[in-house]
């Protein structure tokens, strides 16, 4: 495994951080001993990177990597490599591997060439479909951009890697790579297609599901978060609407749904330190398929979209996600409601539509079921915390699973009682 905790410890206070990360990006450059281009004065170069800095806006961008940021921290990781607190030394003056002056034109610091990524073809990964079709990309971009709202610098970046593209058919071809313990791309192993009108989704022919993701990395440096989501345009969306982050890499993987997951390379990740969110829907499916998850990756954390159901609603800023009307029985269900409730709201449910009074009962029964969802995180983190055995964790997850199934099971007074205490105890 080559991934590496940062051993150093970050002595360095937010407002130096912030300020440090101000400093002007052409001075930076200029230390790190790069060259300004002869033809173009924004760009600047150096071995291994040609990179286009806007001072002005604080933020450059790597040709050669295809990859940008913002700051000058950012900038220094990425070219040196390296990590934050390094990156910190080196624009603060302090001694380090690398010359903190304007160094030696000669000497310059060690920069990984970038691999071009291997492109995902017909002979590849998907045999019996259309192969990746340069003339339809247009139309599948502009769907990209235009109707999902995802950043163009994004869309742009993950198909030059070879990560998006589109078929024969104008579908959007998200393609699938196995993952190396660094979290590069490995074998091409087939593609997710999704259709730019009506509701296509489907794996190409071919395609080894369980064997291959479609992911991607923002950031330089340790590996230091992993964002599981369901879907390859929510991994873009969270990606845009977390922006750059000054401190490491981050991954985001799709599981597409209820697919598989890597779970020996997840496993080995957190083993050397690096947190695993688990970022999947909102609704019922997403918040069981959460748990099912943390029943094999101990230690993870939950992160839901506050608007709409999943990532690419909140980033199109839709309404607050609020359940089908025929999702109440369901959830009234797993919090215990006497027979004759649930007899009631049976018959609403198979109305055409809900009363006033309807209306806001659904609403108080879906808060107090989210609200009873957040709890059991709670529960189990504080369980964490707290150091209970992992029979324990494993108990909490059990019952979290049951509540949140289709068939819920509701947790018994033995159980609210027990957690309720969990969570009072200082």
């Amino acid at each position: 495994m080559q991934l590496r905790s940062n051993s150093k410890t970050p002595i360095y206070p937010p407002e130096i951080v912030e300020e440090v990360r101000q400093f002007d990006l052409e001075e930076v450059a200029q230390r790190l001993g790069m060259e300004r281009d002869g033809h173009d004065k924004k760009k600047w170069r150096i071995s291994g990177c040609t990179i286009s800095i806007d001072s002005n806006q604080g933020v450059f961008f790597d040709h050669l990597a295809q990859t940008g940021g913002g700051g000058a921290i950012s900038l220094v990781t990425h070219v040196l490599q390296c990590d934050f607190v390094t990156a910190m030394d080196f624009l603060w003056g302090k001694p380090i591997d690398f010359p903190s002056k304007k160094p030696n034109k000669n000497i310059l610091p060690k920069v990984k060439e970038p691999e071009k990524p291997p492109r995902c073809n017909r002979r590849d990964c998907a045999p019996r479909t259309g192969e990746a079709n340069p003339g339809k990309w247009k139309d599948v971009r502009e769907y990209l951009i235009d109707r999902r709202g995802l950043p163009c610098y994004l869309v742009d970046t993950l198909h030059q890697q070879g990560k998006i593209d589109a078929d024969i058919r104008s579908n959007v071809m998200f393609f699938r790579y196995s993952i190396t313990e660094d979290f590069q791309m490995g074998e091409a192993v087939g593609a997710s297609l999704r259709g730019i009108s009506g509701n296509l989704k489907l794996l190409t022919p071919g395609t080894r599901r369980n064997e291959g993701w479609f992911f991607f990395g923002i950031g330089e440096g340790v590996v230091h978060k992993i964002f599981l989501v369901e879907s390859p345009i929510d991994a873009i969306s969270l990606a845009a609407l977390r922006g750059d982050y000054i401190y490491g890499r981050t991954i985001y993987i799709s599981v597409d749904g209820a697919g598989s997951i890597p779970i020996s390379i997840l496993t080995d990740a957190a083993e050397e330190g690096t947190t695993i969110i688990l970022a999947l829907d909102s609704d019922r499916p997403g918040e069981e398929m959460s748990w099912r998850i943390a029943k094999l990756l101990p230690r993870v954390l939950r992160l839901r979209p506050l608007l709409g159901k999943d990532w690419n609603e909140q980033l199109l800023e839709n309404r607050r996600y609020v359940p089908a009307k025929e999702d109440w029985l369901m959830f009234a269900k797993a919090l215990d409601r006497d027979e004759l409730t649930q007899q009631r709201i049976n018959r609403s449910v198979k109305q055409t539509t809900f009363s006033t009074a309807e209306e806001e009962m659904f609403l108080l029964d879906w808060e107090a079921y989210r609200k009873r969802q957040n709890q059991l995180w709670q529960w189990y983190l504080k369980a964490r915390t707290d150091g209970k055995s992992a029979g324990y964790l494993q108990r909490i997850v059990e019952l979290a699973i049951s509540f949140n199934q289709q068939q819920p099971i509701p947790l018994s007074k033995k159980a609210i009682e027990v957690m309720q205490k969990d969570l009072t105890r200082r």
